[in-house]
């Protein structure tokens, strides 16, 4: 089928087999670009059409994770989807263990970034979702962590012109929201890791080490609280077992 990207027609093979699917759409791989082509019962989500959405996101440099560069329509100029930049890693969610395998240094060195761009985000209004394993991938090469699929992000307001007490208030509650989305994308990552994927009352073991791990660190970031509490090891995975005490 035919789209129109950048005022340019392209063809995505639909026949094939797509690199991903889920609830919203299809995605397909081009080159080093990811096109996600959206059901048609998916376009409107939280009383809008997503293209509002997503143009908004497009040019926000964030690093680690991964915003539209362009939106894809029909050739009657009706929204199709967007796309991005290709995130490499591992497809298969019982095979995302990236986490374990960074030296500390390099661990802590991703979760600023990724707080980074959470504060970026927030800058810019911009509420995050969908923050889970299927849309974490781990570059082994690159030692990146990166997060993907911003096609449930809303942005709670386009403008600047409100109230300087109103803009604090939102952007705070943004900024709390977003931090906590990651940090736990971030504790499941550590779980999956401990549990290999097969735990029993999986639930209230993960809850247990999110417990833990919010009293333990109190009031830091996440890359305060590992930067400290790494510092005494080459490599998180072997703290990340010590915390296997936790959840069992």
């Amino acid at each position: 089928m035919y789209y129109i990207v950048d005022g340019e027609k392209i063809y995505i093979d639909e026949s094939k087999r797509p690199i991903g699917k889920g609830t919203e759409g299809v995605c397909y791989k081009i080159g080093n670009q990811i096109y996600k082509i959206y059901y048609k019962s998916s376009i409107y989500e939280f009383g809008k059409n997503k293209s509002i959405n997503h143009q908004y996101m497009i040019g926000i440099p964030t690093k680690q994770v991964i915003l539209p560069n362009a939106l894809i329509y029909h050739e009657d100029y009706s929204y199709a989807g967007y796309k991005t930049d290709i995130a490499n890693g591992e497809k298969s969610v019982t095979k995302k263990q990236g986490i374990s395998l960074l030296p500390s240094h390099k661990f802590v060195s991703n979760l600023k970034v990724l707080e980074s761009d959470m504060k970026l985000l927030t800058y810019n209004y911009i509420l995050v979702a969908d923050l889970q394993p299927v849309n974490y991938f781990f570059d082994k090469e690159k030692g990146l962590m990166q997060i993907i699929d911003p096609g449930r992000y809303r942005v709670e307001r386009f403008c600047h012109d409100d109230t300087k007490e109103e803009d604090c208030v939102l952007k705070t509650r943004c900024n709390k929201l977003n931090q906590k989305q990651l940090e736990a994308l971030i504790t499941i990552l550590i779980y999956n890791d401990l549990v290999k994927y097969k735990p029993l009352n999986s639930k209230a073991k993960l809850q247990k080490l999110r417990d833990y791990i919010k009293e333990d660190k109190s009031s830091l970031s996440y890359s305060e609280y590992f930067s400290e509490t790494l510092k005494n090891y080459e490599d998180a995975n072997t703290y990340f077992k010590s915390l296997g005490k936790y959840i069992r």
